[in-house]
């Protein structure tokens, strides 16, 4: 422990104190607003719903340092001097989930703290102790919208530069969480700040995920405020998994104030569906000129292809889907859906269907009410010839115990909803047609992964769905289809990406089965992509 150092309460200086203490932690809308007015760091993944919810996580990640300062504000100890903060996400923290904390003190003057789900650690929080200042800075004017910053430009000794300083917002975030105010002091709370807004804003900026922060802070003389400016370099960059790592430091002009080292991931988008990929494997005919399809589900991923699959063979197909316009996009591809139709806006979209000689037709709203069903039966014209569910909730690791029950049974009502209320509504209007549909399930009804609990148990159920509705509606053919891991949104991962297959071929190879007048081989009949 270095000279003139407070160990924490119940550390002393013999024998390391391994007892731990739990606690417990829940974030609001409400913390996420506070804490980005007072750090800046307003990344899309933490402040739009809309942006978050094409990502693989779903909804709205928690800022890293604002969880870590929820779980700091567990610590009962006396406040000692901090010197240093580590933190290690392992896993995106989500609002209004209840997380456990562990408190322990492994070593003398270090407290160590986990952030639990359940049994599953999201991240740890290490604090070290030792001299520190408390001096008052200036508040600052920060920007408003994250920089982008390409993978070409991701190169060592690439760096920002820029000046810092919360306002009025850091004593909002002391009066929330007192305890951690205590226990850090304003300048070291500001440091943390800091941290979380020269990534999620600067380096890498917009597409930005923090994996971790190294954060040791030094002695400064009592002088203030401090003027705080900052330089953040890019020390290495792994393009495979978008691995970044960097250093930062923080100071007056004069003296350096905080040093970090900084990890994070650069989240990169999925490549939209090719439009001349799936002409090459489905050529373009006129089978379903006539014919009326519904595809719930069907602006982005697996959706998007098998609505553009279904216009290649002529057919006018209504895409139902919930998001609403506007979102940052994607540069464009000529040939290839971008990211304005992934977040809402169907022109692209239906642009790309007229090219390949069909009809695509925009039918926005929630498929798990009956509100849209209706729509979407009066767009129909009263006759269906064809319903396809590809529809489902985002996917996040979830475990079968107390603590993630709730969101596994929310998970399989939800998912369960966007396929028996399009087909409770919508079936009548297939029968009369004599027509057919299609649900998605998935390979993971067979090969269930440890964390997907309630997603084996929401296809199952979808399933069961199928199988009884195959046989009391005699007037439709029933088709189910099990596609392994496809590269979407919803798989967008550093790991999944390698291992993910495209959507182009599973979309040319269940339309051209769906166009084919051969009668269905069974009820239902599973169809092997």
């Amino acid at each position: 422990m270095e000279p003139n150092a407070r160990p924490p309460h119940g550390t002393g200086t013999g024998s390391p104190d391994t007892t731990s203490i739990r606690g417990s932690m829940s974030l609001s809308h409400a913390d996420l607003e506070s804490f980005a007015e007072a750090s800046g760091d307003r990344n899309p993944l933490h402040m739009s719903a809309e942006y978050a919810r094409r990502t693989p996580f779903g909804r709205r990640v928690v800022h890293g340092v604002l969880a870590a300062m929820a779980a700091l504000d567990q610590v009962p100890a006396t406040p000692g001097t901090v010197d240093g903060v580590d933190l290690e996400f392992r896993q995106p923290l989500h609002l209004d989930v209840r997380y456990g904390v562990a408190i322990s003190h492994p070593v003398p003057g270090r407290t160590l703290l986990t952030v639990l789900d359940g049994d599953v650690t999201c991240a740890t929080v290490t604090l070290s102790y030792g001299p520190a200042s408390d001096v008052a800075h200036l508040p600052r004017s920060l920007r408003r919208e994250p920089r982008v910053v390409t993978t070409d430009e991701l190169v060592p000794g690439f760096a920002v530069t820029g000046s810092y300083g919360p306002g009025a917002g850091l004593d909002v975030l002391c009066r929330r969480w007192p305890n951690a105010a205590r226990l850090l002091g304003r300048l070291p709370l500001t440091c943390l700040l800091w941290c979380s807004f020269v990534t999620g804003m600067e380096l890498p900026g917009s597409d930005c995920l923090l994996g971790g922060v190294s954060l040791r802070l030094r002695p400064v003389g009592p002088a203030g405020p401090l003027d705080l400016r900052y330089r953040a370099e890019v020390t290495g960059f792994d393009s495979r998994f978008g691995l970044l790592t960097g250093t930062a430091s923080l100071g007056d002009g004069t003296a350096v104030v905080a040093d970090a080292t900084l990890e994070t991931m650069v989240r990169r988008p999925v490549p939209g569906v090719s439009a001349d990929r799936l002409t090459g494997l489905l050529p373009r005919s006129d089978r379903l000129r006539g014919h009326t399809s519904v595809v719930v589900g069907g602006s982005r991923g697996l959706g998007a292809a098998l609505a553009l699959a279904l216009a290649s063979q002529g057919g006018r197909v209504l895409v139902g889907h919930r998001s609403t316009p506007g979102g940052p996009a994607q540069p464009a591809v000529p040939g290839h859906l971008t990211a304005p139709a992934a977040h809402g806006d169907l022109a692209e979209l239906a642009a790309l269907g007229a090219g390949l000689g069909g009809e695509l037709v925009s039918c926005p709203g929630d498929a798990a009410t009956g509100d849209w069903s209706r729509r979407a039966a009066e767009a129909a014209r009263g006759s269906l010839d064809l319903l396809v569910c590809c529809a489902a909730p985002p996917i996040r690791p979830l475990r079968l115990d107390p603590a993630g029950l709730g969101r596994v049974q929310d998970f399989v009502t939800g998912a369960f909803a966007l396929v028996s209320t399009p087909m409770a509504g919508l079936l009548g209007a297939v029968d009369r047609a004599r027509g057919r549909c299609l649900v998605v399930s998935s390979s993971a009804v067979t090969a269930p992964p440890v964390d997907w609990p309630h997603y084996v148990a929401a296809k199952y159920a979808v399933e069961g769905l199928v199988h009884w509705a195959a046989a009391w509606h005699p007037d439709t053919e029933f088709f189910v289809t099990r596609p392994g891991m496809l590269l979407t949104e919803q798989m967008n991962t550093p790991g999944a990406r390698e291992r993910a297959a495209a959507v182009e071929p599973v979309a040319a190879t269940l339309v051209r089965r769906l166009a084919d007048p051969a009668p269905a081989t069974d009820r239902p009949e599973f169809v092997a992509v």
